[in-house]
């Protein structure tokens, strides 16, 4: 127990320690200007850009990982040393300990994809600089998120290698202290439309994000965005937006994408902003702007790299004229990836289409309905029962002035925002309508268009927030809760590198040590890839794939490998 608590305290001021970084060396923040609470967030994205492109250079290995490593702790000392807010600095530091502690200690990882290619491409990255064709060895290498970047250059020499899972529980940690903040500032500023939005918010979140094994690639995006969402809204006017928080905007729509694909509509965003902004060509030349346009270039590059594609696996963004690229690939993985996500393989055995027909015009749709809208239901109504019981209730009973307003001076963010999550929402039912990519969507449109009828109806002045406050407190002490009765209730299995999470494998029975594949070379007995005979390769030996392919070739220059596939 003793190294999983050392290693949350270490994740959490890794975090702190660049976001801090980022605040002042790029958002240009001056020491008493900084605030912890949201420091965290701009730490995930400076690490992923650093990781990134150390990655073009060196493997992300363990000397690149200690070498990061003390670099935050020593630079998080001297901050300490001269910050005047160092009793807050600390408890920030214990908070998110606690809860990346609750989140990470004998959780399970996110099955089957951290199995099949979350883990064995940070594999990859810890052994090899970065890896071109490696979607030629197994497709999902082309889904990859920032993420696998940021556990990989957690890898160390001073803590286990399952410390490569710290960062992903602490995006809960980082997150909830960010939305507590701004929730406490609405109130100080009785911004009450902030208010009743922030609270729905933090309780869809809290009822959503709390299982670690459900933290794949999906949820921290969703998390992300709900952060993007509440910087929108506490802008009356997008079109009066300072510099600093354009500059936020744009970092994480940015990094959004680079967590998920399908995150690309958010990229229109700080586009819209830009445009908007009286100062745009003073913006365009800032170095804040250059480099966040060098953060989504090199990501652009490292995916042509890596698969032949801007964006995987999205045909029309390819280059077929790489020797690397290979057409097959894309088509199976485009047409797999959103025939899944539409339900394909709940078919009715007597009703079968292939993956192209089913993904055409409509024929997924009565399957969709059967299946993953029955499971959507499941997910939302709960959320929306509680916005029933405990929200509408309260509110007629005591607030003094229940009137209707014809024309309520709504926030225009709210409007404008309100008209994205509905865009969004229609773009993910129409792309891949599975629950887990598009719960941000939904629930950010569900909030908003409850919240503009009920400012219609309302015109709130005085509620009690203690009673918002006491609810997002039992909702809490429910999900530490929650966390903590699964850690009593498995502290006696005892396996190796307890109590972190299993990295070798997803069976309950299995010793969770590294497992050994077979070996496949090519013609001339060189050594090609590990091939685990169809199960999951785990964190293994690199490059691993569960799909033999007696096509793969690879050669190497100057010292970065190339896969690529042998023409008939």
């Amino acid at each position: 127990m003793i190294n999983i608590t050392l290693g949350c305290f270490a994740s959490s001021i890794i975090i702190i320690s660049y976001g801090i970084l980022f605040d002042k060396s790029i958002l240009k923040k001056k020491i008493q200007e900084i605030d912890y609470y949201e420091v965290g967030i701009f730490g995930f994205i400076l690490i992923g850009f650093l990781a990134l492109s150390i990655n073009f250079i060196f493997p992300l290995n363990k000397i690149i990982g200690s070498i990061f490593f003390f670099i935050s702790i020593i630079y998080f000392l001297f901050h300490l040393i001269e910050s005047q807010k160092k009793k807050e600095l600390i408890l920030i530091i214990c908070i998110m300990s606690f809860i990346t502690f609750s989140m990470l200690t004998l959780s399970n990882i996110n099955r089957p994809d951290a199995g099949l290619y979350h883990l064995p491409y940070i594999s990859v990255l810890n052994e090899n600089k970065i890896v071109t064709g490696i979607t030629n060895l197994h497709y999902r290498f082309g889904h990859i998120s920032i993420i696998q970047y940021i556990s990989a250059i957690h890898n160390n020499h001073l803590m286990k290698v399952e410390f490569l899972n710290a960062p992903l529980a602490s995006i809960f940690a980082v997150y909830t202290l960010f939305l507590v903040k701004k929730f406490r500032v609405s109130i100080h500023n009785k911004s009450h439309e902030l208010i009743v939005i922030k609270f729905l918010i933090i309780v869809f979140s809290l009822y959503s994000f709390n299982r670690f094994s459900n933290y794949g690639n999906d949820i921290p995006s969703h998390i992300f965005f709900f952060i993007l969402v509440i910087f929108l809204l506490e802008k009356f006017n997008l079109d009066k937006i300072d510099n600093t928080t354009f500059y936020k905007i744009s970092f994480i729509s940015v990094f959004l994408f680079t967590l998920k694909p399908f995150m690309i509509i958010v990229l229109i965003i700080p586009l819209i902003l830009l445009i908007l902004n009286k100062n745009k060509f003073i913006i365009l030349k800032d170095l804040r702007m250059i480099i966040c346009s060098v953060f989504i270039l090199i990501w652009f590059i490292k995916n042509i790299l890596t698969s032949g594609c801007l964006i995987f696996p999205i045909k029309e963004t390819c280059f077929s004229n790489l020797n690397y690229f290979d057409k097959k690939i894309v088509n199976i993985a485009s047409n797999e990836a959103t025939a899944w996500s539409k339900g394909f393989p709940d078919q009715k055995k007597n009703k079968k289409l292939s993956l192209s027909e089913y993904n055409t015009n409509f024929n997924w749709f009565s399957t969709w309905k059967e299946n993953h809208f029955n499971k959507i239901k499941k997910k939302i109504l709960p959320f929306l029962f509680f916005v029933t019981l405990f929200v509408f209730p309260y509110m007629l009973k005591n607030s003094h002035n229940f009137n209707y307003q014809s024309k309520p001076k709504y926030n225009k963010s709210l409007i404008l925002l309100t008209i994205f999550s509905f865009i969004c929402s229609l773009y993910w039912f129409f792309y891949f309508p599975v629950y887990r990519f598009g719960l941000s969507f939904l629930a950010t449109f569900l909030i908003l268009i409850f919240s503009l009828i009920f400012f219609k109806f309302r015109n709130i002045r005085n509620i009690k927030y203690n009673y918002f406050w006491t609810i997002i407190l039992i909702l809490f002490i429910g999900v530490m809760g929650k966390n903590y009765s699964r850690i009593f209730s498995s502290y006696d299995k005892l396996y190796n590198n307890y109590p972190w999470p299993k990295i070798y494998t997803l069976k309950e029975n299995e010793k969770n040590i590294e497992k050994e594949f077979k070996k496949i070379t090519d013609k001339k007995q060189k050594f090609l890839y590990y091939y685990s005979g169809g199960e999951e390769c785990m964190y293994s030996k690199s490059p691993c794939t569960h799909m033999l392919n007696d096509k793969l070739n690879k050669k190497v220059f100057l010292g970065y490998k190339i896969f690529y596939l042998q023409q008939n």
